[in-house]
C-alpha cells in the first residue's frame, strides 16, 4: 500500500465515495488515505451495510470488495441496479476472484483492482470515473436543452420595473443549491419559464429539469408518479416505474399547480422535503435524493392554509424564497416586446412574410387587460398571423377581442378583475357553442383551469 507520504495528486475534485470490505484494516488505511485525499468517505463493514449506508447517505462512487459474508460486493452492485440506481462500482479483489470481477463488469461495474492496491492506481481510476460520469452529466444536460429548444418555450422576456425584479431574484437563488422556491402568479404569466431559468442558471444546470402538472394527476395515482413503484406493487404494475423525484435526481423537480395537491400528497411530500429519502410504492428500501424542488401556484395559499385546505407545515417549508410573477397587464411595453417575440417566431413558423404590428393594433394591445396573461398573447399572435394575408397585423386580425376593458380600467378592484374574467370566459363559451375544450383552447388555458373557474364564478 503507498504510504500517506506519497499520496498522488490527480486534482480530482472530491468524492461522495462508499468503501465496503469486511477487513478492518482495509477500511482504516485505505479510508483514511482517500480522505486525506480530499473525498469524503463512508465505510461498512458487509454488504448489507453498504446498501443501508448508500441509503442513507448516497455516494458518487462505491469501492467494493468483490468477496464479502452474506452479500457480496456483486450482490451490492446487482441490487442498486435493480433498484435503478445510477452509481459507479470499483471493486477491489483478490488474485482468485479475477473472474468474478470481469463478470462485475460485464454488469456494469466501472473497474477493478487486485490486492494489494496501488494508491496511484485507484486515484487514477477514481479521476476516470469522474470524467466519465461528467460525461454523462453533460449528455444529460444537452438533452434536456433540445428538449427545451423543442419546446418552443420563450425566453423570459421583459426590461418592466416588476420583470427586472423578478429577474434579480431568479439570479440570486439559482445561486444556491437546495433551497425551495415558491412561484405566485396568475394563470398564463410564465411561472414554468420562471422554474426553468432558475434551474438553468444554478449548479444543477447539467442535470435533469422534470415538470408535473399537479392538476393533471389522479389522486390515486399520485405517490406513483411522484415516488415511482416496484413491479407487482398493485394490479397494474407490471414494471418498476422510476418516479419523478428519482428522475430528477441531482436537477430540479417542477411541481406545477401545487394548491391542487390533495392533503394525504401533500403529507408524504413534506416528508421527501424534510427528509431528502423516499420509497417506491411497494418498495422496502428508502431511496436518498438530491433534488431542488420548485412549485407553482395561481392560488393563495396564505388563503388556504387557513381554511384548512393546505398544511401549515407543508406552506412554511416551500414559502422558503418565494417568486411573484406580475400579471401582463402590470408590465407596460413588456406586451410589446412579447408581442413581437411571438410574431417574428409564428411568421417563421407559418413560412408567411407578415413582418410588423400596425401602431393601431400595438395601442389596443398595449390597453387590453390581457386576463389570460402571455399565454392569452401568444394565442392571440398565432391566430392573427395565421389570418393575416399581407406584411403588417391590423386590428381585423383580432376581431373584437381586444375591444375589451382597458388595463387602466380593470385595475380598479379584485371585483373588477373577476367580473372581467367572467365576462371573458362568458364569450368564449357563447362562440364555441359551450364547448369547453374549445373555449380553453380560445382562452389559452386548461380544461381543468377553465372547470375550475367555471366552478369558482358559478357559472354553468
Amino acid at each position: 500500500m503507498t504510504s500517506s507520504s506519497e499520496l498522488p495528486s490527480f486534482g480530482t475534485p472530491a468524492l461522495r465515495l462508499l468503501l465496503i470490505d469486511d477487513e478492518p484494516e482495509i477500511l482504516r488505511s485505505v479510508g483514511a488515505l482517500l480522505r486525506k485525499m480530499g473525498h469524503d468517505v463512508k465505510t461498512a463493514g458487509n454488504g448489507q451495510e453498504g446498501l443501508e449506508a448508500y441509503d442513507r447517505d448516497g455516494a458518487d462512487i462505491i469501492l467494493s470488495d468483490v468477496r464479502m459474508p452474506g452479500l457480496d460486493g456483486l450482490g451490492v452492485l446487482r441490487a442498486l441496479r435493480e433498484r435503478g440506481e445510477d452509481v459507479e462500482f470499483i471493486f477491489i479483489t483478490g488474485i482468485g476472484d479475477l473472474q468474478t470481477a470481469v463478470a462485475a463488469l460485464r454488469e456494469g461495474a466501472f473497474d477493478f483492482f487486485t490486492k494489494p492496491v496501488r494508491l496511484a492506481e485507484l486515484a487514477a481510476s477514481l479521476e476516470r470515473t469522474r470524467r466519465y460520469q461528467e460525461m454523462k452529466r453533460a449528455k444529460k444536460r444537452a438533452d434536456a436543452r433540445l428538449q427545451l429548444e423543442g419546446s418552443g418555450a420563450p425566453d423570459l422576456i421583459g426590461d418592466s420595473g416588476p420583470m427586472l425584479e423578478v429577474l434579480a431574484l431568479v439570479e440570486r437563488v439559482a445561486a444556491t443549491d437546495h433551497t425551495t422556491v415558491l412561484i405566485c402568479g396568475e394563470s398564463g404569466t410564465g411561472k414554468e419559464l420562471v422554474a426553468r431559468a432558475v434551474h438553468e442558471q444554478s449548479p444543477r444546470v447539467e442535470s435533469p429539469f422534470i415538470s408535473l402538472n399537479c392538476t393533471a394527476v389522479p389522486d390515486s395515482l399520485f405517490e406513483s408518479e411522484l415516488f415511482g413503484h416496484e413491479k407487482g406493487a398493485f394490479t397494474d404494475a407490471s414494471e418498476r416505474k422510476i418516479g419523478m423525484f428519482e428522475l430528477s435526481g441531482g436537477g430540479t423537480l417542477f411541481l406545477d399547480e401545487i394548491a391542487d395537491m390533495s392533503l394525504p400528497s401533500q403529507a408524504k411530500i413534506l416528508r421527501v422535503l424534510e427528509e431528502r429519502r423516499l420509497r417506491r410504492v411497494g418498495g422496502v428500501h428508502e431511496i436518498a435524493v438530491d433534488v431542488r424542488l420548485v412549485a407553482a401556484t395561481n392560488r393563495d395559499l396564505q388563503q388556504m392554509q387557513d381554511e384548512g385546505l393546505f398544511r401549515q407545515d407543508l406552506f412554511y417549508r416551500l414559502n422558503v424564497f418565494t417568486i411573484t410573477l406580475p400579471p401582463l397587464r402590470e408590465r407596460g411595453d413588456d406586451i410589446l416586446r412579447l408581442a413581437d417575440y411571438f410574431l417574428d417566431n409564428f411568421a417563421r413558423d407559418f413560412r408567411k412574410n407578415v413582418t410588423r404590428i400596425s401602431d393601431e393594433t400595438r395601442a389596443m394591445l398595449r390597453g387590453y387587460a390581457f386576463p389570460g396573461n402571455v399565454r392569452e398573447l401568444r394565442n392571440l399572435l398565432e391566430r392573427a398571423v395565421i389570418l393575416c394575408d399581407s406584411d403588417t397585423l391590423t386590428p381585423a386580425q383580432f376581431g373584437d377581442i381586444l375591444h375589451a376593458p382597458a388595463a387602466a380600467d380593470a385595475l380598479v378592484s379584485a371585483d373588477d378583475l373577476a367580473s372581467i374574467e367572467t365576462a371573458t370566459i362568458r364569450q368564449a363559451l357563447d362562440r364555441c357553442g359551450g364547448r369547453q375544450a374549445d373555449a380553453a383552447r380560445l382562452l389559452g388555458i386548461g380544461v381543468d383551469a377553465l372547470r375550475y373557474r367555471l366552478k369558482k364564478f358559478g357559472l354553468r
